[in-house]
């Protein structure tokens, strides 16, 4: 599960999806209502379960698609998953060391 990104391109689209007009793209505060969570994320990139259940995000032929861009972050953390009872313990949660844009840090 994708559960925030760090929207770089496309700003007023997402924006527009999510209803939020006023917002200033050159604040991390505002960005972070962009994509800062699994809701805001699926509003933004207008992903719904009806439509996009079961696609290969990893298929050239697919129109919602997960691809390389080549960023290498300076590191990746594991953390304790969150807003969950089973497992919540398990370091099964991998963010961008130092992200702001994680729904809870």
């Amino acid at each position: 599960m994708i559960r925030a990104l760090e929207p770089v391109s496309g700003l007023e689209a997402m924006a527009a999806a999510r209803e939020l007009g006023g917002l200033d793209f050159d604040s991390v505060r505002d960005l972070r209502k962009l994509a800062s969570g699994p809701g805001r994320l699926s509003e933004a990139l207008c992903v719904t379960r009806p439509r996009d259940n079961g696609k290969d995000m990893l298929s050239p032929r697919c129109d919602l698609q997960v691809r390389d861009d080549g960023f290498v972050p300076d590191g990746i953390e594991t953390t304790p998953r969150i807003g969950i009872t089973k497992s919540a313990d398990m370091p099964l949660r991998y963010v961008i060391a130092g992200s702001k844009f994680l729904s809870r840090p």
